[in-house]
């Protein structure tokens, strides 16, 4: 009689399947791909600032209705972040009118009758076009001793 001999488990085998060109090809592909797209989000996420902030409450940049989960765009919020030094600031948002503007600062007032005014400073990004009473926009800004600052003032979607 013969023993018929088994391999045993967990040796590799004689020949190992090796992958061929068109398949690694593929894989690297594939992982271009969901590098660009974690990239994206990434990016969308931050609002593209790079500061390691998420972007701001839900319906800032385009959650309206519709949007995920059906969520409604947020008319006005406060948020309390870290500064990234062991202290906190306050950033605001809201969606609303413009009811008065001037050089150096903007009065939104939103649907629920809320009404802000915003300093504008050379660094606030804003719209090239001239901003004027009537328009709807966003605003994104800080609070530091009472004071609003806008740092980025946009049309509304």
């Amino acid at each position: 009689m013969t023993v018929e001999q088994q391999p045993v488990w967990g040796t590799p085998a004689e020949h190992s399947k090796t992958w061929s060109t068109r398949t690694t090809v593929a894989a690297v592909g594939i992982a271009a791909a969901l590098a660009a797209v974690g990239g994206v989000v990434v990016y969308a996420a931050t609002g593209g600032s790079g500061d390691g902030h998420a972007g701001g409450p839900p319906g800032w940049g385009g959650g309206g209705p519709g949007g995920p989960g059906g969520s409604q765009r947020s008319l006005h919020g406060e948020n309390v972040v870290s500064d990234g030094k062991g202290g906190f600031s306050t950033e605001l948002t809201q969606t609303g009118d413009v009811t008065a503007v001037t050089d150096t600062s903007v009065t939104v007032r939103s649907q629920d009758g809320y009404s802000h005014t915003y300093v504008l400073n050379t660094d606030t990004r804003k719209p090239p076009q001239p901003l004027q009473t009537g328009t709807q926009v966003s605003i994104r800004a800080t609070e530091q001793g009472g004071a609003a600052t806008a740092t980025m003032v946009m049309p509304a979607r």
